[in-house]
């Protein structure tokens, strides 16, 4: 059993020393802690003047969110249209999309859009203003998430004003797209690892799995997150004793975990059950080779290797015949991902056997040259954090600038008749042409400071498992990134939050006065006292 004790009582000292009379040894025993009282304290509070300009930030950034949606949705073109397509078969009840087999999409967001298509009769309006909430929500969790770690609510205001000018990732609320509600499961996940880790229990741990079902469901990528997550446990729990880790025992706390990991399986259960039937295999997804295939043989930031000589490349032209194979080798658009993946799809096999037989091609290609792909993938890493936003979605008040296509138009040819709104907003227009993520050298000092607060975190005891867990965290997303993708902005965006929570809790690693983390270091100091 675990002990427990009220909140009122003073914490019992971490170990009893028992002294062996015949040999001399002291012997520890470990004594399970009852929650330790909250580390805020007044100096960490806000005071009056500072709420209100905390009230005045929390204006700017709504405002700032109501001027991108007021300028009007993003076409429903390639990727979003086809969600919304699968968002509409989800309204008619087929929540598993048993209607459309394919293998590389997964079904949160398709149910978020089906969920607004069937309960909204302005369904696109909804979506878009539901996504700005969970903008804003994001923020609401970073500033909540840089709070719990760092232990003064003065941080609250720095994160606020630091979030006024990340404008680029607000404009994607407007799009019929994954980002937004991806960026809002992770951090609502991460959120919901601090607090479990702080204070471990059934329910802390139901929550945790919630959420990282939620993520995978979104975007599989978030499928090997528990790792940092099992880093951040472990790290807080055994190596570093942070004494406002409040939880009643390891063994309950394990217990959470455990559940955390059922949940998760429980909610992708029915997808994996869904691809089996469907394809005979049990997946999230079947895309790898698609990515592969890409940053193979592609151009530029790509290796642009050739088709390599095996046994794989063969299989690709047999199934394609000689005419396709020829028509895609005289403009060399056998490079090109989706014009492959097309043609083999129309030659008869199905989604998932069309992008294994493509990782199995690009695979081969490595390993001929693996060198040159090493070094473009390095490239790409480092261009993960350096990449322009040269390209944002455009709105509907960008379409109708020229006054020359009427908005029913527009409903027709890029919103699938939907109803669709939008006006120029100057303060949002200007601030969208001078847009820091557009700069090169801002991107790469960013870059430079992201990477130096994540240093600091991890050198300074009281941060380092924060450290650890939010520098895994960005290193998974930037890694896998750079071995499937090409950098663009809108993969950068995912981990935007971190970024500002790593910086936002260096400064406070660095300014804490009399409160925060210095509250921190004295009570680490009279455990000390107290194991001496």
């Amino acid at each position: 059993m675990c002990a427990t004790a009220s909140p009122e009582s003073p914490p019992n000292p971490p170990a009893i020393k028992n002294f062996l009379p015949a040999t001399g040894v002291a012997v520890a025993r470990q004594v399970h802690q009852a929650p330790l009282p909250s580390t805020f304290t007044e100096s960490t509070k806000l005071s009056l003047p500072r709420k209100i300009g905390l009230f005045l930030l929390i204006g700017l950034l709504i405002a700032k969110v109501v001027g991108v949606v007021m300028r009007g949705p993003s076409p429903m073109v390639l990727d979003a249209g086809f969600y919304w397509e699968l968002g509409g078969l989800v309204a008619d009840g087929d929540w598993l999309l048993m209607q459309r087999p394919i293998a590389y999409r997964t079904p949160a967001y398709p149910w978020l859009i089906g969920l607004f298509r069937a309960v909204s009769s302005d369904p696109l309006f909804a979506l878009v203003v539901f996504q700005g909430v969970l903008w804003m929500a994001t923020i609401g969790l970073i500033a909540a998430l840089a709070s719990e770690i760092s232990r003064d609510r003065r941080v609250v205001w720095v994160v606020v004003a630091l979030a006024i000018p990340m404008l680029c990732s607000a404009v994607y609320v407007t799009t019929v797209l994954t980002e937004t509600l991806f960026v809002f499961s992770i951090v609502l996940h991460l959120w919901s690892v601090a607090r479990f880790t702080r204070r471990p229990t059934v329910a802390g741990g139901l929550m945790v799995g919630l959420t990282l079902g939620l993520a995978i469901l979104t975007r599989p990528v978030a499928m090997l997150v528990w790792i940092a997550d099992l880093i951040y446990v472990i790290t807080s729990w055994y190596w570093i004793a942070n004494p406002a880790t409040q939880h009643l025992c390891h063994r309950r706390g394990w217990i959470g975990v455990l559940l955390a990991g059922i949940v998760t399986v429980g909610c992708v259960s029915p997808w994996l059950a869904r691809n089996h039937a469907l394809f005979g295999k049990a997946m999230l997804t079947e895309f790898v080779g698609r990515n592969l295939w890409i940053v193979t043989f592609q151009d530029g930031s790509g290796a642009g290797l050739g088709l390599p000589e095996s046994a794989g490349a063969a299989r690709l032209k047999t199934q394609l015949g000689d005419d396709v194979w020829g028509n895609l080798s005289v403009d060399q658009s056998w490079r090109h991902t989706w014009t492959v993946s097309n043609a083999l799809t129309t030659s008869g096999m199905d989604d998932p056997s069309a992008d294994r037989l493509m990782k199995r091609v690009a695979t081969e290609a490595i390993a001929e040259s693996p060198l040159p792909f090493g070094i473009k993938t390095l490239r790409r890493l480092i261009n993960f954090w350096r990449t322009r936003a040269t390209q944002i979605p455009a709105q509907l008040a960008d379409l109708a600038a020229d006054e020359t296509v009427t908005r029913e138009t527009l409903s027709q040819e890029f919103y699938v008749g939907q109803p669709v709104w939008g006006v120029k907003v100057p303060p949002v227009d200007t601030a969208l042409r001078h847009r820091w993520s557009n700069w090169l050298a801002g991107n790469t000092l960013l870059m430079l400071a992201t990477l130096a607060a994540t240093m600091l975190l991890i050198w300074r005891r009281p941060t380092r498992a924060a450290g650890l867990w939010l520098g895994a965290i960005l290193g998974y997303f930037a890694t896998v990134t750079a071995v499937l993708e090409i950098p663009a902005y809108r993969y950068r965006m995912i981990v935007e939050p971190v970024v500002l929570l790593v910086i936002v809790l260096a400064i406070v690693s660095i300014s804490a006065c009399d409160g925060g983390l210095k509250v921190w270091r004295g009570v680490w100091s009279k455990n000390l006292l107290v194991k001496k």
